[in-house]
């Protein structure tokens, strides 16, 4: 099993990532976590969840291999071409072994 974390970050206005997060939250299936946490289901990424955060938004999902951390990589790198419309100024990816880091403090 893989943790795949996408954080997409923006030098710009934070707003756009907002207006970027009700979009993807309107028009997908979701549940709300907790304040600002939501799992949001991507038909090809299957299930992530969506941490919001002030100049960034957090993408988290666990994947059975690299194949599919990849396909994962593809499916939310099309959702935010699509939607970003020029509020997105990074998007950083984190592959990791799940359990790679110690549960904790």
């Amino acid at each position: 099993m893989i943790t795949v974390t996408a954080t997409v970050h923006t030098a710009h206005d934070s707003a756009g990532l907002f207006w970027l997060s009700r979009r993807l939250l309107a028009e997908h299936t979701t549940a709300r976590v907790d304040e600002g946490q939501y799992l949001v289901q991507l038909a090809d990424a299957g299930t992530v969840l969506l941490t919001e955060l002030t100049e960034m938004l957090r993408f988290d999902v666990v994947v059975r291999d690299e194949l599919a951390a990849r396909r994962t990589r593809r499916a939310l790198d099309g959702v935010l071409a699509r939607w970003s419309l020029g509020a997105v100024s990074a998007v950083t990816w984190q592959t990791e072994p799940l359990g790679a880091e110690p549960i904790g403090a």
